[in-house]
């Protein structure tokens, strides 16, 4: 178990699985401000149950998730709660996780980190194996929606924003400090940088 006080640091390019108890809390800081977080979690107690952001996106009636929303699972169950959001601004859930398709179309070598990379070496290091990533909350990740055209946008989060994400039954949340380093998602200097985060007991703030 994770004090409350206690940091964990996600290095820039790589990911984390966490499990996470139903009442726990995990709070996720934007460091250095302008990192985007590819995010999952999955059902621990079924693996084929997993956040789906087209579920999410139906069930809430909104393209981007807000403090107090609910983000639910495929079998349109509820399996965390965003509780705080500091930066309040967008979320994106339309883009998928970059993949080694992604650098190969970019002209990059094959052993390129990418986000699906990281979700199956970081969920290996817990002995489970899911097979391709389902679509992710993409935290603050910039992409402006236009009519039908949708873009993607330098960042707009401070160092220090935060979200606190409540589990809502036993799940385990897999997080990937996106490397992407050839368009400016992760800020104009196109550098993946480090976030952290931290378990909270059920019911700390």
């Amino acid at each position: 178990m994770v004090a409350d006080s206690e940091q964990i640091e996600i290095p820039g390019s790589t990911g984390a699985a966490v499990p996470v108890a139903a009442g726990q809390a995990l709070r996720l800081v934007n460091t250095h401000g302008s990192q985007v977080v590819d995010t999952w979690a999955l059902s621990r107690s079924d693996r084929n149950e997993y956040l789906s952001v087209e579920h999410t996106r139906r069930l809430n009636e909104t393209l981007c998730p807000v403090a107090g929303d609910r983000l639910w699972s495929n079998r349109r169950q509820p399996m965390l709660r965003l509780e705080e959001d500091s930066f309040g601004g967008p979320h994106d859930t339309l883009v998928a996780a970059c993949d080694r398709w992604t650098y190969a179309s970019l002209g990059c070598p094959p052993d390129h980190a990418s986000c699906q990379g990281n979700f199956a070496r970081a969920l290996a290091g817990l002995g489970i194996e899911f097979g391709r990533a389902p679509n992710p909350v993409n935290l603050w990740m910039n992409v402006p929606v236009q009519g039908d055209r949708v873009t993607l946008g330098s960042p707009l989060s401070r160092p220090g924003d935060h979200v606190l994400l409540r589990a809502l039954t036993d799940v385990v949340m897999v997080f990937s400090a996106c490397p992407m380093d050839l368009l400016p998602v992760n800020g104009p200097d196109m550098r993946p940088k480090s976030v952290h985060y931290s378990i909270l007991d059920a019911g700390a703030p």
